[in-house]
Formats: C-alpha cells, sequence, structure tokens
C-alpha cells in the first residue's frame, strides 16, 4: 500500500511514521489506540474479520477486560500466525455492528462470546458497562441471553439478569454483587438525593433508602487530599439528615469481603432488616484469595 503511495521504504522507517505491528505504519501524528491497533490486525488477517471476545468489549466499553491480542472472528475460515491476533471461527453467523468504523460483535453477542471466558462478577461488571454506555438496555441483554443457543449460555443468562443501569463503575458492580452473592438484599444502584426544586444534589453508589443506609466506594482517588475533603463535606450533610454512610475501600471489598458483609448484615439487622441465611457464594469471587498467573486477568486489573 506504502508503495502504491509513493511512500518507500526508508521513509516509512523515518520519523514521519511509526509501527504498529510488523509490516504495519501510521503516521507518528495519530496516537496509539485500540482501534488503531484492531484496524492494522485486520489489514494483515484474512478479509472478512470482525472484532470480537476482549477487543470487542473494549471497543464498546473502554474500561473493559483487557488483554494483549486483538481478537478476531470469522464466519468458519479465518487464520493467522501473528502473535498479537487471537482468531475465532465459529459455525454460526456473526452478529456484528459498527464502532469507531470498525465491525465489531454486536454488544450482545460480545457480552455472550465472553461468558466462557469472564466469571460471573467480571461478565456482571461488562453487563453494567454496556448499559451504561447506552448501548444496550438490561431488557435487551437478558433476552439476547434467553435466545442464546451456544457455549455460555447459562452464565450468560445469569450475569445478565443482575445487570442494572445507573451503575457508574467496575468497583461499584463488584460490590453490589457482594452483597447479593452473600444473601443480602439488593441495594438501590446510585439513588439520588434530591433538592427541594427536584434538582439531583448528590447520588449514592449503593443505598437502601427506606432505612436511610448508604453503602458508598471509595477508590485510590479518594485518597486526593481535595477529593477526601470533598467527601467529609458531602457525608458529613447526608448524616445530619439522618443517613449512615458506610464507606467501604478497595481492601474492604477484594481482601477482606467476609468483614465488609458482616458489616453491613449488622447495620441492616440493627435497622430491623429481616436477613436470611448467609450465602457464601462471594467467596468464589472475593477474599484473600492468591491469584495464579496462569489467569488471564491476573493482577491489578482485577481492582
Amino acid at each position: 500500500m506504502a508503495k502504491d503511495m509513493g511512500i518507500s521504504t526508508r521513509q516509512l522507517r523515518g520519523r514521519r511514521f511509526r509501527r504498529v505491528m510488523h509490516g504495519v505504519f501510521i503516521d507518528h501524528r495519530v496516537p496509539d489506540s485500540l482501534p488503531v491497533r484492531t484496524r492494522s490486525a485486520l489489514l494483515v488477517s484474512p478479509g472478512g474479520g470482525t472484532a470480537s471476545h476482549l477487543t470487542a468489549a473494549c471497543l464498546w466499553a473502554a474500561n473493559a477486560q483487557r488483554t494483549g491480542h486483538i481478537h478476531l472472528s470469522y464466519r468458519q475460515f479465518g487464520s493467522s500466525t501473528r502473535h498479537e491476533i487471537k482468531i475465532h471461527r465459529f459455525t454460526y453467523p456473526l452478529d456484528t455492528s459498527s464502532r469507531h468504523g470498525i465491525q465489531v460483535t454486536s454488544p450482545g453477542m460480545t457480552f455472550m462470546h465472553l461468558a466462557v471466558v469472564l466469571d460471573l462478577v467480571q461478565l456482571t461488571a461488562f453487563g453494567d458497562m454496556l448499559v451504561k454506555r447506552k448501548v444496550i438496555t438490561p431488557d435487551e441483554l437478558i433476552g439476547y441471553a434467553l435466545a442464546w443457543s451456544h457455549h455460555g449460555a447459562h452464565l450468560g443468562s445469569l450475569a445478565a439478569s443482575y445487570v442494572r443501569g445507573r451503575v457508574d463503575s467496575v468497583p461499584e458492580s463488584n460490590l453490589r454483587m457482594l452483597l447479593v452473592l452473600a444473601g443480602l438484599p439488593e441495594p438501590t444502584v446510585n439513588f439520588p438525593i434530591l433538592r427541594p426544586n427536584g434538582e439531583e444534589r448528590y447520588r449514592l453508589d449503593l443505598a437502601y433508602p427506606e432505612i436511610m443506609l448508604a453503602i458508598e466506594y471509595d477508590g485510590r482517588w479518594h485518597d486526593d487530599p481535595e477529593q477526601a475533603a470533598k467527601d467529609e463535606v458531602r457525608r458529613s450533610w447526608l448524616r445530619r439528615q439522618g443517613w449512615t454512610v458506610i464507606v467501604v475501600k478497595a481492601s474492604d471489598l477484594y481482601e477482606n469481603a467476609d468483614l465488609t458483609v458482616e458489616r453491613i448484615a449488622a447495620e441492616l439487622s440493627a435497622r430491623g432488616i429481616l436477613l436470611g441465611p448467609r450465602r457464601h457464594d462471594y467467596q468464589r469471587y472475593f477474599g484473600p484469595v492468591l491469584a495464579s498467573e496462569d489467569d488471564p486477568f491476573w493482577g491489578p486489573s482485577q481492582a
């Protein structure tokens, strides 16, 4: 292509261009991005490829699970020897959409493909992010999952039933799933606190509004002194209005899940909420379990 455009090999290897992958170059002013890498992979792969799996997930929701490969899917045929590219072949038609000008598997199909890659909590969080991006609704996702007749149907349907609207972040999804999988009542997501004129004043990550109990997740950016001061003003106001605010940090969610569950259960019981038997399903996904380097999602990205 470069030769046809009158660009010499020497020019390609000069300062005007940078290499995206072996044999593929781009103007040096174009920043590195997943769409750029995906287009590059499609250029050096058999025609008819569709971005799929974790690549499609990141194209639909930028904060989805990451991978070192570009995942491309084909209807029956397609292969590549490049280490950067992971090829998937299917006997059934691919449900495709366009994202950033790239042919990708639709949000619903991407979700169901990942049902054989992600666990229940990860898949639910991804579904929440798809809904946040407004590329699919919870009802549409449930319908897609129930109609799915291929691998991942059971987990996909279960995860889709837990997907909610108004979720702002993956940790918020995970915190909600911790409580649900422990057998506690499901909290309301991003409950709005309104001003007298009806405008939204604050939004609570998770809440049991009937007993005025709020649960908020504080990520690392809340450690910033300026943000911490804003948080304290906000929470002091809420407490004056009668709210109890429980703050959950990353270590509470991912390392000390048992203590977090008991802490929140105690607050619910103290306010007259009758709790059923405690479930321990959450311990498969939360708690002091050492990750394996063989796990494709090993590392800090879990939090």
